[in-house]
């Protein structure tokens, strides 16, 4: 084509096309409108704060649910050896003199 040998002429081309469609595809994005900033206003930074603070105290509340339910298993668990010691008719523990 236009003197140009095939193989020289359709690489060249498509590489030339190529580039033209990016360029093409970065001028489009130019004048696609950007979405808001990714800044916060004031009041939505502070709701975001507060939002965060009652997350950590949620948290917190459910460690503390944790070790008390812990607490309870292992106040149950001797609750339910006395009752077996004294359904079999055994000594209480002598450790207190």
């Amino acid at each position: 084509m236009f003197g140009i040998p095939g193989e020289v002429f359709w690489p060249t081309a498509a590489f030339g096309a190529i580039v033209a469609l990016v360029f093409a595809g970065v001028a489009l994005l130019r004048l696609v409108p950007h979405p808001r900033s990714r800044g916060l206003e004031p009041a939505e930074r502070e709701t975001l704060e507060a939002l965060r603070l009652r997350l950590d105290q949620v948290d917190q509340l459910q460690q503390r649910v944790a070790e008390l339910e812990e607490r309870v298993d292992f106040t149950e668990r001797l609750l339910a050896q006395q009752h077996e010691r004294e359904r079999l008719g055994l000594p209480k523990d002598e450790t207190a003199h």
